[in-house]
């Protein structure tokens, strides 16, 4: 079972830099400007949304196990 957590790890002085922690499976940073938390989703957001969620299902199963997985649904609340 794949395992990511975000975690907002820093805000500039004046509040519009933020800094993201990614810890898990995987870890990194990545900085965003606060602007960028207001803007629409896109269509390339949501592709890279469910090729993320598609591997994590993936992670450490055969394919037949992250096929049912998937096929019964991934629910990520927020």
């Amino acid at each position: 079972m794949a395992t990511l957590t975000v975690t907002l790890t820093g805000v500039c002085s004046g509040g519009n830099h933020l800094t993201f922690g990614l810890t898990g499976d995987k870890t990194q940073d990545e900085r965003m400007q606060l602007d960028e938390l207001t803007e629409a989703i896109t269509d390339e957001d949501i592709v890279s949304y469910i090729r993320v969620i598609a591997k994590m299902a993936k992670f450490g199963r055969t394919e037949a196990q992250a096929k049912a997985l998937l096929q019964a649904g991934i629910t990520v609340n927020i």
